[in-house]
């Protein structure tokens, strides 16, 4: 699974979620530099990054899930979508 979302408006940054179904691992990385990684147990995990230098965002994960992680994120509290 691999979900890639660009934040900013004048300062462009991507976040991407990448999930290993065999490592049950989960990445976040913030224009391709590695931020966080977390194991899917089948716990709740909240991500919070700050996203920007100039233009700073607030961006929110909530991932859930035990075999197939369900994302959801928003930015600047404003729902941008939910991933399978």
């Amino acid at each position: 699974m691999h979900v890639k979302f660009p934040v900013g408006n004048s300062e462009k940054h991507v976040v991407m979620v990448d999930y290993d179904m065999f490592s049950s691992k989960i990445l976040i990385y913030l224009d391709d530099s590695l931020q966080k990684t977390f194991i899917l147990t089948g716990n709740p995990i909240k991500v919070e990054l700050v996203v920007g230098n100039e233009e700073k965002h607030n961006v929110t994960m909530h991932i859930r899930g035990k075999t197939i992680p369900v994302i959801t994120v928003y930015i600047d509290n404003n729902l941008i979508g939910t991933f399978r």
